[in-house]
């Protein structure tokens, strides 16, 4: 089978974050199919510009689109955004010339804006239609309180929202309890379908040798350690959504009674600055800037605990399928989420410990619990991420 994998914001090696789409394209290939991930050439999330047209990324066929840059003014990026639909449309008859005309096409949703010319080309080259829906549109924007409902853009969203649940043949989402949320809005029955993120199966492999890896940031965790700290690690985006807030008032707590634990940050994101300024004078707390994956992995590894927060939001009880909670699970030796129930469902095994959300004391409590009790043995860790390998999560992905 022929497969178009469009992705405004695909990541995967030297591109930056969102690698689900290489993920995905690259377990497709091993099971025999061709696959193309289309994406735009620049967008925010890229390390790099890339020149418009083909390019193979190990072994993965990418096609990048000619879409205009941007600073951080928000206009820029919702023109960047606009500009992916006719730049596909215009691009699709040169890109079926020479990776041929797909039998399926995928739209994964960073954005909306696309989806409608994406549906235009596949009917016009005779494949069928899915999407994926990683977030919610427009309800994650509203539901974060970043744009009032009311927003002229927030009603053009909605409509296209419901016009692509009508058009799709299938809705693969990475959300487990959105199905009801989509039938309310024009999803017909039995054609949703969840699968959510995952790790991929180099990665597995990886976890068995992974104290091999050597780096300044896995030393001075393990330094750390044998100075008799106990070091809990979170990894990811720091912006309004992560609740880190959280995460740091646990801290400014734990360090008058438990000042062996330590907490190292990393990451990058737009609240950095105001997080670093709400940890200032706190001794158990620092925070180092954005790494690769493998050495993310590696610190995973070393630390004894690894943490996440999510607000109380009604928009959560969706569900929620954050990428770190897979590595968590493979490389941690223990993770503790904050969260409501609902928020994690489906996603049980991959955590050691869940306590509810918004509440500093609550967290440091469960994280003491956690670091006080065993460590969750690798073996049982990597056979849970199996379940979530890319490999498996591919073959769901098409199965009839």
């Amino acid at each position: 089978m022929n497969i178009w994998l469009l992705h405004p914001f695909a990541g995967g090696p030297g591109l930056g974050r969102h690698w689900r789409p290489f993920w995905l394209a690259d377990a497709w290939r091993k099971m025999g199919h061709r696959v193309l991930v289309v994406s735009a050439g620049f967008h925010h999330l890229h390390r790099e510009p890339r020149a418009p047209g083909p390019c193979r990324i190990n072994d993965v066929d990418f096609w990048f689109l000619d879409t205009p840059r941007y600073g951080h003014g928000s206009l820029g990026r919702l023109r960047n955004n606009l500009s992916f639909g006719p730049r596909l449309r215009a691009g699709s008859a040169a890109i079926a010339g020479q990776f041929g005309a797909p039998d399926l096409v995928i739209a994964s949703s960073p954005h909306l804006f696309f989806i409608s010319a994406a549906h235009q080309v596949a009917q016009r080259l005779g494949a069928r239609f899915w999407i994926e829906i990683r977030d919610l549109w427009p309800e994650s924007i509203i539901s974060l309180g970043m744009t009032p409902a009311w927003h002229p853009l927030m009603k053009a969203l909605s409509w296209k929202e419901r016009a692509a649940y009508r058009v799709a043949g299938r809705v693969v989402c990475l959300l487990a309890g959105a199905e009801p949320h989509m039938r309310a809005r024009g999803l017909p029955a039995g054609r949703f379908l969840w699968i959510p993120n995952g790790v991929s199966d180099a990665e597995i492999q990886s976890a068995q040798d992974i104290q091999n890896l050597d780096h300044e940031l896995i030393d001075r965790v393990n330094s750390m350690k044998r100075q008799g700290r106990r070091v809990v690690l979170y990894a990811g985006g720091m912006g309004p959504p992560n609740a880190m807030e959280v995460i740091i008032d646990a801290a400014m707590a734990l360090g008058r009674t438990n000042p062996e634990i330590y907490f190292v940050l990393i990451g990058s994101g737009t609240s950095r600055t105001e997080l670093k300024q709400r940890a200032a004078g706190l001794a158990n707390v620092e925070f180092q800037d954005e790494v690769d994956r493998s050495i993310v992995h590696g610190m995973l590894h070393a630390s004894d605990c690894a943490v996440v927060s999510f607000h109380k939001n009604a928009l959560y009880h969706h569900g929620i399928s954050p990428n770190k909670l897979f590595d968590y699970c493979l490389f941690a030796a223990r993770s503790v989420i904050a969260c409501e129930a609902r928020a994690l469902a489906g996603l049980e095994d991959l955590v050691t410990s869940r306590c509810e959300p918004d509440d500093p004391a609550v967290l440091a409590k469960s994280l003491v619990a956690a670091l006080d009790g065993p460590a969750r043995p690798q073996s049982e860790r990597i056979a849970v991420a199996q379940r979530y390998s890319y490999s498996a999560l591919a073959a769901r992905y098409l199965a009839p």
